[in-house]
């Protein structure tokens, strides 16, 4: 028998030709090939997402459960749609509506601030999420920070002048009051013991040499001997003396943002190359070495990047932390006379809309003399009160 002619195998168990199945993977197979790589990265995100605070509770709800839905799409709306603030900003936080239950700020960060956010929780409060994402026009927004456990406090510091989304929800149905404090600091510890930002009297691009070259960096005064920190973690690159400028001099690749560190004008240093330090270990003493000498003892402090040299005031400046206050249980608000609803809490923001008297609004916060709250189900802003 011609085995090769034959449309049965010599096992009789299968066919020789090609299936119509067989057929259709061979010719579309760069398909198939995509569908199940987009199946295992929607998988991977989905797990990715299901490591954060809003993914795990996110999860534990039906697709279907309407009151979820509506919380959701609240975030979602406030996201896409985010209030200004400047900084500080304290705030009272009392939600009870699931279609209006998210806040969402848009603030602006400078390079080398660390943004702080501080909530302040009551003993009957279910839960809250405090996230901090990347102001990107991309719908999917880079989570950059977020409240885990039993924090009360959400930092991150910015590697350039960037624009961050604060967004603020309490879990469904919590109705409790917070208070949340939104405020900067700088990202690094101060450099020299003792001191702060009223012995910094130099400051980045003042004329040196006539005009011939500028400033590149900070100038903090003291007496000569005061202990020099580590602004933050991270390695010693040089330690000593070198060339006529800086005198003895430490360099430091720090942890923290990536950037490099240059002390310079050391009276001494107190440590070598290689080691690693922690954030406020004594690295040497304020001195005038280098073209320093003859001159008052100060540090020289600069903070280089991969295009070179940066400012790097908002590194080290301090600003004053907001007290803590309290307000009593936001109350329902009918409008008692015709108001502008505005973009932020102040004059000097724009208008989105003005409201009529006696129009009902949703109440979410309270900042000073503005309210934050919802007319018309899903416009966002801030009244006077």
């Amino acid at each position: 028998m011609n085995w090769s002619k034959s449309k049965i195998s010599p096992t009789g168990l299968k066919p020789y030709g090609i299936s119509f199945v067989d057929k259709l993977l061979m010719k579309h197979w760069p398909i198939y090939i995509l569908l199940l790589l987009l199946i295992s990265t929607c998988t991977h995100i989905r797990t990715l997402l299901q490591h954060t605070e809003r993914g795990k509770y996110e999860s534990s709800f039906p697709r279907n459960d309407s009151l979820f839905g509506l919380w959701k799409a609240s975030h979602e709306r406030a996201m896409a749609d985010p209030l200004q603030i400047e900084l500080p900003y304290l705030a009272t936080i009392q939600i009870g509506h699931p279609d209006a239950s998210a806040i969402v700020y848009a603030v602006s960060v400078k390079q080398g601030q660390q943004l702080v956010a501080e909530l302040k929780r009551p003993s009957d409060g279910t839960g809250f999420l405090l996230e901090f994402f990347n102001s990107n026009t991309t719908p999917s927004k880079k989570l950059l920070a977020e409240l885990s456990g039993a924090s009360s406090t959400v930092e991150w510091s910015a590697h350039d002048d960037d624009s961050v989304r604060i967004s603020l929800q309490p879990l469904l149905n919590d109705s409790a009051v917070y208070q949340v404090k939104i405020y900067t600091q700088p990202a690094y510890h101060f450099p020299v013991i003792g001191k702060d930002n009223g012995a910094i009297q130099s400051f980045w691009g003042a004329d040196r040499d006539g005009g011939a070259r500028r400033h590149e960096g900070i100038d903090i005064f003291a007496a000569r001997g005061t202990p020099v920190l580590a602004v933050s973690d991270g390695r010693i690159d040089f330690a000593g003396e070198r060339g006529s400028l800086g005198g003895k001099q430490i360099w430091l690749s720090e942890n923290k943002l990536g950037f490099r560190v240059y002390y310079a004008h050391l009276d001494s240093t107190a440590v070598h190359s290689g080691r690693q330090v922690l954030r406020g270990d004594t690295l040497g003493f304020v001195g005038n070495t280098g073209n320093a000498a003859g001159g008052p003892p100060h540090l020289h402090f600069g903070v280089y990047g991969r295009s070179g040299a940066v400012d790097p005031l908002n590194f080290v400046k301090k600003f004053a932390i907001p007290p803590d206050w309290e307000y009593d249980t936001l109350q329902p608000k009918a409008l008692t006379e015709r108001m502008l609803l505005r973009t932020g809490p102040g004059t000097s923001y724009p208008t989105r809309l003005q409201l009529d008297k006696g129009e009902p609004v949703k109440l979410l916060a309270q900042t000073g003399k503005w309210l934050h709250v919802v007319a018309r189900d899903t416009i966002a802003g801030f009244v006077r009160r």
